[in-house]
């Protein structure tokens, strides 16, 4: 295969840069290390009196975080005015500041707030528990004093949720902004105590969710600690991060005969990470049938595994494609026809003139991608599988799904439990029948007459602001209240069952999915990971149970990492890294934990998660038009679809004549104080929900209760950070759906007219 090679010379200067930049970065160390040592021998350290977390404060709050024009809450970029202005000039201000108990600071709308003293009952300081209530887009106040027996240097390690300023002595130490969830010593700063009593301000600005600090004074003994463990902790994520692919950069496509060989993409790193291990390559052809040459073109398989020099086990596994020898896809000039990027800065004239052009370089890019990808390599493997249907092909028939079922299949054959679990069942007949989204009149729903004009009037001025298009559904007891779509773009692109992006309401859908396995007695919320994914731990402090993976608290963090549910051995992955995580030791809100149940469902039910999500819930409910591709977000789906999910939480787990799980299993679901479970956790959580509630701005008002909110207290549903919209009112047995892609200008004024016009429509009975 001819393919462009970098001439020998250039190779050879770029070998001897290589060498060159090595010896000097070498030198530069050596140096850094020297001045760091002299650091060492000279440094005085502060006596502290203790390095625990510190849990007595003064707090005073809560104070203004408006967010960005147009935005429903703040999103931790500049600027930040809660962060930026001070609140406490009345009494000498964040520099100047000593407050006591009952010191007062007027708010800018002239109410008051005043300084208490608060005793954590954990390490982390919640500040929504401490000023009783969940706030969006504030910021609070925290004062102590540490003491220290002779001056010197200390290290003030927080965490914090989400961005915070930090004040010792008056002086501005620490200021991060940022959106993040709480984590024990994630900052690390070091500052210098004076003798005696060293006053300490902190500031925490908050978007929505939780909101909260945990700070500790600390010495050079739990320096070095806290070094070594946060050492370990990269490292694990570096080997994480490295991947296993052929040695050849175009071998994912390779001729028959021998395999390619297997190699991790960054040996060094891997080395340095945890250590030179040697790795077994298992092959597999896909009738599932271990095979030492390829000898026919097709989908084969790779599983590699090793153990580390610490004795993690590692499992990874790959799919390459083996191409006829006598075809080379490279010489055919195929052509790849791409559209025009809607909304682009592109020229539209003189993308159509060159359409040809780009087809061409297009197609060049396409054929290089099927042999240098994995993802090329299962394309490639489902064009070859492919036969006529003679119709559409089904949501379960995707190159992705077909790629996750056999390796599926090889997993559970290849840790021995393809007969081990009950078969999950679909969902049983429902006897009597319970509520169905239909058509009705506004009587049946017990909403005024001018119900639907009502939140009409309000959703086409929303549109008009924003000129974001949307589609809404609110439904009442099951009767359509409205279902309109709300856009004026040329020809009429959104369409009543546009599917639009669903972002974190993937997280109350896998929810769901997941309380099916509850019902039926397969997996218990309590269960720990290992039950079921021989590799995890079952017993001591790194266990993770099902309920952790729920409720963001195993410890691990981001969205979609590592491949998401796509890779075969993506809980493996996470195993990895199994030793720098606390489970349900912290809140920190992600998607790992969501995936890794995922892969949970998986081995138990032996379908690949997105063929179970279709066969064993969106099918059996009617719903249509929704696509999946993560646990945690990345669904597509219309306003009806999420709104026919938010009816079968409101009718407890049915819908019509299916039941999909028990009244029973839906009060599992719902959030509750997670601090019954984990001491240290003191936020109220579900299983894919939470409580979604706004308050009314009438509130205190006349005779208007000053707790009133829009809908009742007791509405869930999930957030989305495509702003669209699921709240289900269990107490008005409402179900509101919005479906957008993004929020677009004055989306939280229009949001809340939105719930008021919902809310003021309600007949009181």
């Amino acid at each position: 295969m001819c393919k462009y090679r970098l001439p020998r010379i250039i190779l050879i200067c770029f070998l001897v840069a290589t060498i060159v930049a090595i010896y000097m970065a070498s030198i530069g160390r050596a140096q850094e290390l020297k001045v760091e040592n002299q650091m060492n021998k000279d440094e005085v350290w502060a006596q502290i009196e203790s390095c625990k977390f510190i849990r007595t404060w003064l707090l005073c709050g809560v104070f203004p975080n408006p967010p960005h024009e147009g935005e429903q809450v703040y999103d931790h970029t500049p600027p930040c005015i809660g962060l930026e202005t001070d609140y406490l000039t009345a009494h000498g201000g964040e520099t100047k500041i000593s407050p006591v108990a009952g010191m007062i600071h007027k708010r800018p709308d002239g109410t008051e707030a005043q300084w208490f003293e608060y005793i954590s009952p954990n390490d982390i300081v919640d500040f929504n528990s401490a000023f009783k209530g969940q706030f969006v887009n504030v910021v609070a106040y925290a004062y102590t004093t540490v003491k220290s027996e002779a001056a010197g240097k200390a290290v003030l390690a927080l965490g914090s949720d989400d961005g915070v300023r930090v004040w010792l002595n008056g002086k501005l130490t620490h200021d991060r902004l940022v959106g993040r969830g709480v984590s024990k010593d994630e900052d690390v700063v070091t500052v210098t105590l004076q003798k005696g009593d060293n006053p300490l301000l902190i500031k925490v600005e908050q978007g929505s969710g939780d909101w909260g600090f945990v700070l500790r004074i600390i010495g050079k003994t739990e320096m070095l600690a806290l070094e070594a463990q946060k050492k370990l902790r990269a490292n694990l994520t570096e080997f994480q991060n490295c991947e296993l692919r052929p040695k050849g950069r175009w071998d994912y496509m390779f001729t028959p005969g021998n395999f390619p060989e297997i190699v991790w993409d960054k040996p060094y790193t891997v080395e340095q990470s945890i250590g030179s291990f040697p790795i077994k390559v298992r092959w597999f052809n896909d009738k599932l049938e271990e095979v030492t040459k390829a000898d026919k073109p097709g989908r084969y398989l790779a599983y590699v595994e090793g153990q580390s020099p610490s004795g993690v086990k590692i499992r990874r596994a790959q799919t390459l494609y083996c191409r006829p020898a006598d075809w080379q896809p490279w010489n055919n000039n195929i052509k790849a026809y791409v559209d025009y990027f809607p909304k682009s800065p592109i020229n539209q004239e003189a993308w159509n003139e060159r359409r040809e052009m780009i087809a061409e370089r297009a197609g060049s890019q396409f054929v290089d991608f099927l042999e240098t990808e994995e993802y090329g390599a299962m394309l490639m493997s489902y064009f070859h599988e492919m036969k006529p249907l003679g119709r559409k092909p089904l949501l379960t028939e995707t190159p992705e799904i077909i790629h996750d079922d056999l390796h599926l299949a090889l997993k559970r054959k290849l840790l021995g439990i393809e007969d081990k679990y009950p078969v999950l069942q679909l969902p049983r007949k429902s006897n009597p029948q319970t509520p169905v989204l239909r058509k009705g009149t506004a009587k049946e729903a017990g909403v005024k007459e001018d119900a639907a004009e009502k939140i009409r009037v309000v959703c086409r001025e929303w549109y008009e602001e924003s000129k974001e298009p949307f589609v809404i559904l609110v439904a009442r007891r099951g009767v359509i209240i409205i279902h309109e779509v709300f856009d004026e773009t040329t020809g009429g692109a959104v369409k009543i069952d546009t599917a639009f992006q669903m972002a974190s309401i993937t997280k109350a859908i896998t929810g769901m999915m997941f309380a099916q396995f509850i019902d039926q007695g397969i997996i218990d919320l309590d269960d720990p990971v290992g039950k079921y994914l021989p590799d995890f731990p079952v017993e001591g402090d790194k266990v993770i149970t099902l309920r952790q993976c729920f409720t963001h608290t195993t410890g691990l963090e981001g969205h979609y990492e590592w491949g998401g549910m796509h890779n075969p051995w993506l809980d493996n992955v996470i195993l990895n890294g199994i030793d720098y995580l606390s489970p349900g030791k912290i809140h920190k809100y992600n998607g790992m934990g969501y995936d890794l149940a995922g892969k949970v469902m998986e081995v138990v039910s032996g379908k690949s998660i997105f063929r179970l999500m279709h066969e064993n819930f969106f099918e059996p409910l009617g719903v249509s038009n929704t696509t999946i591709d993560d646990l945690a977000t990345a669904t597509t789906s219309s306003a009806e679809d999420i709104a026919r999910m938010g009816q079968l939480l409101l009718n407890k787990g049915s819908y019509g004549d299916k039941v999909f799980f028990s009244p029973e299993t839906f009060e599992k679901l719902l959030p509750t104080q997670l601090s019954e479970y984990y001491p240290e956790v003191n936020v109220e959580w579900g299983i894919g929900l939470t409580w979604m509630r706004a308050n009314d701005a009438d509130a205190g008002k006349g005779s208007i209760p000053e707790d009133k909110t829009l809908l009742s207290k007791n509405t869930i549903g999930h957030g989305a950070a495509s702003s669209a919209i699921l709240r289900v009112d269990l107490d008005n047995e409402i179900v509101v759906s919005q479906v957008r892609n993004t929020a677009g200008p004055k989306y939280q004024e229009y949001f809340i007219k939105f719930l008021k016009a919902i809310d003021d429509s309600i007949l009181k009975e």
